[in-house]
Protein backbone atom coordinates (compact mmCIF):
# COMPACT_ATOMS: atom_id res chain seq x y z
CA UNK A 1 0.00 0.00 0.00
CA UNK A 2 1.17 3.50 -0.69
CA UNK A 3 1.00 6.52 1.74
CA UNK A 4 -1.19 8.25 -0.85
CA UNK A 5 -3.47 5.34 -0.45
CA UNK A 6 -3.59 4.92 3.61
CA UNK A 7 -4.17 8.57 3.96
CA UNK A 8 -7.18 8.65 1.52
CA UNK A 9 -8.41 5.38 3.80
CA UNK A 10 -7.41 7.85 6.70
CA UNK A 11 -9.70 10.52 5.45
CA UNK A 12 -12.45 8.79 4.45
CA UNK A 13 -12.43 6.94 7.91
CA UNK A 14 -12.40 10.14 9.87
CA UNK A 15 -15.16 11.91 7.70
CA UNK A 16 -17.38 8.97 7.71
CA UNK A 17 -16.45 8.79 11.88
CA UNK A 18 -17.59 12.83 11.87
CA UNK A 19 -20.41 12.80 10.37
CA UNK A 20 -21.79 9.52 12.42
CA UNK A 21 -21.11 11.67 15.67
CA UNK A 22 -22.66 14.90 13.96
CA UNK A 23 -26.07 12.23 12.61
CA UNK A 24 -26.12 11.72 16.55
CA UNK A 25 -26.10 14.48 17.92
CA UNK A 26 -28.91 16.27 15.19
CA UNK A 27 -30.65 13.49 16.17
CA UNK A 28 -30.47 13.66 19.63
CA UNK A 29 -31.52 17.37 19.34
CA UNK A 30 -34.37 16.72 17.70
CA UNK A 31 -35.59 13.98 20.29
CA UNK A 32 -35.14 16.40 23.01
CA UNK A 33 -37.41 19.38 21.48
CA UNK A 34 -40.11 16.43 21.11
CA UNK A 35 -39.84 15.13 24.21
CA UNK A 36 -39.94 18.77 25.45
CA UNK A 37 -42.77 19.81 23.38
CA UNK A 38 -44.35 16.53 24.76
CA UNK A 39 -43.91 17.41 28.16
CA UNK A 40 -45.15 20.84 28.13
CA UNK A 41 -48.37 19.87 26.94
CA UNK A 42 -48.81 17.12 29.50
CA UNK A 43 -47.84 19.66 31.98
CA UNK A 44 -50.96 21.17 30.53
CA UNK A 45 -52.96 18.29 30.68
CA UNK A 46 -52.15 17.28 34.29
CA UNK A 47 -51.33 20.60 35.80
CA UNK A 48 -49.18 20.50 39.42
CA UNK A 49 -51.17 19.78 42.52
CA UNK A 50 -51.63 23.29 44.91
CA UNK A 51 -48.97 23.05 47.34
CA UNK A 52 -49.77 22.63 50.72
CA UNK A 53 -49.22 25.96 53.53
CA UNK A 54 -46.09 26.85 54.40
CA UNK A 55 -46.94 25.91 57.97
CA UNK A 56 -48.21 22.74 57.24
CA UNK A 57 -44.50 20.78 57.73
CA UNK A 58 -43.70 22.26 61.46
CA UNK A 59 -44.25 19.00 63.60
CA UNK A 60 -41.78 17.14 61.40
CA UNK A 61 -39.47 20.39 61.02
CA UNK A 62 -39.68 20.15 64.79
CA UNK A 63 -38.56 17.02 64.90
CA UNK A 64 -35.84 17.58 62.64
CA UNK A 65 -34.23 20.27 64.60
CA UNK A 66 -35.32 18.26 67.93
CA UNK A 67 -32.80 15.21 66.30
CA UNK A 68 -29.73 17.67 65.20
CA UNK A 69 -29.50 18.63 68.69
CA UNK A 70 -29.61 15.83 70.09
CA UNK A 71 -26.92 14.12 67.62
CA UNK A 72 -25.05 17.11 67.56
CA UNK A 73 -23.58 17.60 71.51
Amino acid sequence: MSADSLILQALNITVIGMLIVFSFLILLICMMKILGAFVAWMEKKFPDAVPAAAGADNALLAVAIATAKRFSK
